[in-house]
């Protein structure tokens, strides 16, 4: 039969499993958040879209420009041979830096802080740092997307480039809006999502004694297959 404290143990043993269940669980999706803010953060530093001018006159030689164009508003000019022609000549894209690189601080720490600091502040510091930043990296994407070329006029030999920046800025979208449904989904819709990490914790603890069997033993000798008996046998051996 049960004693008092062994009943009051057992709870508080489950409470401690959940708790670090939880933390695993939201220590994983702030990862995952913080690859998708490192994505689009690629995007300060590398162009996301090339338009390229060549025209050929004799031979090999190339004449023509590349136009790179930064999703928070540079644009620099360079002629076919890397000499800097022109830069952007309207409103300062400088502020535009700013806020993207501010937006994607206030989702890093945010995710910070939903690791660190359980219940309704932490996701709610999260999915508003989260929130604020898909909306500025999807903005960027749409714009680059609705881009139209022929607003440039009429260049032959015009192509346009889209860079690696584009695609990671593009994939990041993807990994910030499910993060931010990692977050958002537990509070909207409890029941569900209290179903699915039970059923994750489980599969974890399932896991543990699987990984634990597969680790070698300290007792059983090297390239020996022969498991160590423990307690009393009727093999001599």
């Amino acid at each position: 039969m049960m004693t008092e404290g062994e009943a009051g143990a057992e709870p508080s043993a489950r409470e401690d499993g959940s708790r670090r269940d939880g933390w695993r669980m939201r220590l994983a999706g702030a990862a995952l958040g913080g690859v998708g803010v490192l994505l689009a953060a690629s995007t300060t530093v590398w162009p996301t879209r090339v338009f390229a001018v060549r025209a050929p006159e004799v031979g090999d030689f190339t004449k023509g420009y590349e136009q790179r164009i930064w999703s928070w508003g540079r644009q620099v000019v360079y002629s076919s041979d890397g000499v800097l022609l022109d830069a952007f000549g309207g409103p300062n894209p400088v502020a535009r830096l700013v806020l993207l690189v501010v937006v994607l601080v206030l989702a890093a720490a945010g995710l910070a802080t939903w690791v660190v600091v359980p219940g309704r502040r932490g996701e709610l510091t999260a999915a508003v740092g989260l929130g604020v930043a898909l909306a500025t990296v999807t903005g960027s994407v749409v714009e680059g997307v609705s881009f139209d070329d022929r607003s440039m006029g009429p260049q032959p030999g015009l192509v346009e480039i889209t860079t690696t920046a584009a695609w990671l800025e593009a994939v990041s979208v993807g990994v910030l809006a499910v993060t931010l449904g990692l977050v958002v989904v537990p509070v909207v819709l409890p029941g569900p999502s209290a179903a699915l990490e039970h059923r994750a914790s489980l599969v974890l603890q399932r896991l543990a004694p699987l990984r634990a069997d597969a680790a070698p033993r300290a007792d059983a000798a090297p390239g020996s297959t022969h498991t160590p008996s423990v307690g009393f046998s009727d093999d001599p051996d």
